[in-house]
């Protein structure tokens, strides 16, 4: 997030965080449910433990929902100001824990973006067709969201790289997997 921007972002997006109906999938109006299990709740709140350690601002949630012991739901969190020695930043959480920091430099953040072993998608927000562009083709990731979230559909390769996986998963380059290719030359 460039530094210009945190506050008011930072705020919006604790506003919905903290809006987001949690509970049983099959109850009226829920929007986010629990964990897969135990482990996966315990490194999430591990995780936010940790950045909250290293500086970091807790400014949503943070801990399982009142009443909601019976399962592993966690509140939707929102950490501010994280640091990039934070575990989080270097970590993937598979939790609804969402780590803000900022930037002031593009190369910097590309940097400290690309530093990381994983590599699965990397999303870039910008008005400038260029910064998008420059961005997209930078980051060191299987799969680029542009001003947008929702990558997975069906007729589009879906995968990462270095330690976020090889190959990928649906479109047409997904069939590959599977693929035998044999290549044979006669002469006569």
């Amino acid at each position: 997030m460039h530094e210009s921007c945190y506050e008011k972002f930072a705020e919006e997006f604790v506003r919905i965080a903290n809006n987001l109906k949690v509970g049983r999938g099959m109850d009226e109006g829920v929007q986010m449910g629990p964990l897969a299990n135990r482990r996966g709740l315990d490194t999430a709140l591990s995780l936010i433990d940790n950045a909250i350690e290293k500086g970091a601002e807790l400014l949503a949630g943070g801990k399982q929902p009142d009443g909601m012991d019976n399962g592993y739901f966690l509140q939707p969190t929102v950490l501010g100001h994280v640091r990039d020695e934070a575990r989080i930043m270097i970590e993937e959480p598979f939790a609804p824990v969402a780590p803000i920091t900022t930037f002031t430099d593009f190369d910097d953040v590309m940097e400290r973006a690309n530093s990381l072993p994983f590599g699965l998608a990397g999303y870039v927000f910008t008005s400038s067709l260029k910064t998008a562009n420059i961005a997209a083709e930078e980051l060191e990731v299987g799969m680029v969201g542009v001003n947008e979230m929702l990558l997975a559909t069906a007729e589009a390769p879906f995968g990462g790289i270095k330690e976020s996986g090889m190959g990928r998963e649906g479109g047409s380059l997904g069939i590959k997997d599977y693929l035998v290719a044999k290549y044979i030359k006669v002469k006569l």
